[in-house]
């Protein structure tokens, strides 16, 4: 299994829709990523404190096998889906926890 990093970030898109719209979205977005949280395929998800710093809104990590199988779930985002934020990637090596034997 191999880990991936995610950064997300505001496009300018998001400030053409209405907050309404946005926050229709962003409902969808929280319910994909507790989904993924509880397939085991996302460890960790979270706004920054800062969103509008320069890493960006929020981060997350999936597991996958592939990083292509890491963009295709992080392109499933509601929010990505639409256009209102567009993600980064970074692979990403998990020390701690250890993996069970």
């Amino acid at each position: 299994m191999r880990y991936f990093f995610f950064t997300l970030h505001r496009t300018p898109k998001r400030d053409t829709v209405s907050d309404e719209f946005a926050q229709e979205i962003l409902k969808k977005h929280t319910e994909y990523f507790k989904r993924l949280g509880k397939e085991g395929r996302c460890l960790v998800a979270g706004p920054f404190a800062n969103q509008k710093g320069e890493l960006g809104a929020g981060c997350y990590i999936f597991s996958a096998e592939t990083e292509e199988q890491a963009k295709n779930m992080a392109s499933e985002d509601p929010l990505v889906a639409e256009g209102l934020y567009e993600f980064k990637i970074y692979e990403w090596i998990k020390v701690v926890p250890e993996e069970k034997s």
